[in-house]
């Protein structure tokens, strides 16, 4: 039988979780594998289960359905204590024993349901003949282990949300990652109430929490008249936020420095080397 995102999948352990997002109760895919139990009884009956094991981490597939924002949702951004404070030392690597099994995040010191993930993107010789881009965040440490390697990177495709053809461009690449980030994993299954997108793009950060209000006012029309770039991306960044505030989460963003950033800003530049695929396609992650 071949894998399909809306089968089940087994866990090392025997216990049977949503393969889309790893989550025993998922309420995107209207599961609950939570009456499973270690008894013999059920033991017994999960090897007898036509289920195959978890693909890899990270793979292509259809998450919840892309909504387009409106103008009533939108995030804040996010202001750290001390001006002194920074993502490692706000958010050190913490464990959440929310998801099934356990998983390993960057957590607010002092606010369990408070996650943060990096976020970055990059293009080669943008703006010029050949411009290829990249994507990637970072949501938690890597290990030894190949299949937990807490980032995800990936060339941008060429198509955006709604099948058109767009440019390979910094900007869109750097939206472009918190968009995958945001529909990565089912992140309030996991503890988290609040999620803080890590950059140092001003485009993205102020684009997302203050300019796109003026540009939907101007129905997506800058202050000289012209159409705003990367409209497509916007408008999907403003839906992942209002689903994610309709089901209690909120998602704030936090601008800093590029020194800050170096693993996001890496694995981006050395995805935007990567083929790309022509189809906008979600990554969906799998037991991490």
């Amino acid at each position: 039988m071949a894998w399909r995102p809306d089968h089940p999948v087994m866990l090392p352990n025997g216990r049977l979780v949503c393969s889309t997002r790893g989550l025993v109760i998922c309420h995107y895919c209207t599961v609950d594998y939570s009456f499973m139990d270690e008894s013999e009884t059920v033991r017994m009956m999960i090897r007898r289960i036509p289920i195959k094991m978890a693909p890899p981490l990270n793979v292509f597939a259809a998450g919840p359905e892309r909504r387009v924002g409106t103008k009533r949702t939108f995030p804040t951004k996010f202001k750290p204590p001390n001006q002194s404070d920074t993502p490692e030392s706000l958010f050190p690597l913490g464990r959440s024993e929310m998801a099934s099994p356990p998983v390993y995040r960057f957590i607010h010191r002092n606010d369990n349901n408070q996650f943060l993930i990096y976020t970055d993107g990059a293009c080669l010789d943008n703006g010029g003949v050949n411009p290829r881009a990249g994507c990637s965040f970072v949501y938690r440490n890597s290990t030894s282990d190949p299949q937990v390697c807490g980032y995800v990177d990936f060339p941008l495709e060429k198509q955006g949300p709604t099948g058109i053809q767009q440019p390979q461009t910094s900007n869109r690449a750097e939206l472009r990652a918190v968009i995958a980030a945001l529909r990565f994993r089912y992140w309030l299954g996991e503890g988290c109430t609040c999620l803080v997108i890590a950059t140092d793009s001003e485009y993205v950060v102020e684009g997302i929490t203050k300019w796109v209000k003026g540009w939907i006012r101007n129905n997506w029309k800058t202050k000289v008249g012209a159409p705003v770039k990367n409209q497509d991306l916007w408008k999907c960044l403003l839906g992942e936020v209002k689903r994610r505030n309709e089901e209690g989460m909120q998602i704030q963003f936090w601008r800093i420095p590029r020194e800050w950033n170096t693993e996001a800003d890496q694995r981006a530049k050395e995805a935007a080397n990567k083929a790309a695929s022509q189809k906008f396609e979600d990554i969906l992650g799998l037991l991490v």
